[in-house]
């Protein structure tokens, strides 16, 4: 069966319009990668696919040399993430269901580079022989989907090329859910082996750099189109690490979310964070 028919088969089931091709109507996800803690201990010349491709090499830096610099999730994004990976199970259930083939699921894969490096870390699962990463996502973020993931903060496109790349699969896709709405949708990438291998490279210089200060960062942007404050772009308001590229950061509770300054010219009107946790982002 071609994974073109994937989305289309998952309603029909859904719906009732086509029976279940099992007789598994169970999701089991555990939560414990989310809410057990984990040894921050580095192995030594290990990436992992979800590192690789990440836009921004200090971070890298931070995960490989420094991981204990982390902020701590607190219990509400943990619970987000937790609930992604219930939507993102559901979705390759009921693609099995729908009368798909779904292998390896959760299969660990390596990609052997160059001085003893390796990449490592599991696929999502293989449907129909396409190697898919399935995401859950908003309105907002499957725009980026879309459009090619030409904008692409958190090196998904890399992520899921490693994969395809270790695997030696040169067919390879995301399978989106969207939360709000439900949708689902399906997008092929082209995979290229050469140049994963020279984004393992790039990764492998900037983690073996003495100090992250030597490594680009990415410049604050204008609070809006009208403020004289500058803030951080989207990708460093998720990092982990982000006091440590910008101590001088103060944080603000708008309506719509904490958003971080770096130059505050005009004080906004809004509750400010004086506290040390401002992970919830």
């Amino acid at each position: 069966m071609p994974i073109d028919t994937l989305v289309a088969d998952i309603y029909d089931v859904v719906k009732g319009a086509k029976a279940p091709a099992t007789s598994n109507n169970n999701v089991n996800v555990s939560y414990d990668k989310w809410f057990t803690p984990r040894s921050k201990e580095r192995e030594q010349k290990v990436l992992y696919f979800s590192e690789v491709g990440d836009p921004c090499l200090r971070r890298q830096w931070f995960k490989y040399n420094q991981p204990e610099q982390a902020e701590q999730l607190d219990g509400n994004t943990l619970l987000k993430f937790f609930y992604g990976d219930i939507l993102e199970e559901l979705v390759l259930q009921v693609a099995e269901d729908a009368g798909h083939e779904v292998s390896h699921k959760q299969e660990k894969v390596v990609y052997e580079a160059d001085d003893g490096w390796i990449v490592r870390g599991r696929i999502d699962a293989i449907i129909d022989g396409v190697v898919v990463d399935v995401k859950s996502v908003t309105k907002y973020s499957e725009e980026k989907f879309k459009k090619g993931l030409v904008d692409d903060p958190f090196g998904y496109y890399q992520q899921l090329n490693g994969y395809a790349s270790a695997l030696a699969n040169d067919s390879a896709g995301f399978v989106t859910i969207q939360k709000e709405l439900g949708h689902v949708a399906y997008y092929p990438i082209e995979t290229h082996r050469a140049l994963f291998n020279t984004q393992v490279k790039h990764s492998i210089e900037g983690v073996s750099e003495k100090s992250f200060e030597t490594l680009p960062g990415f410049a604050p942007v204008p609070q809006s189109a009208t403020s004289s404050n500058t803030k951080l772009c989207a990708s460093c308001s998720y990092c982990s690490y982000k006091k440590q590229c910008f101590p001088q950061m103060r944080t603000f509770l708008y309506s719509s979310g904490p958003v971080h300054l770096v130059d505050v010219v005009d004080t906004p009107r809004v509750p400010e964070v004086t506290n040390e946790d401002t992970s919830n982002t």
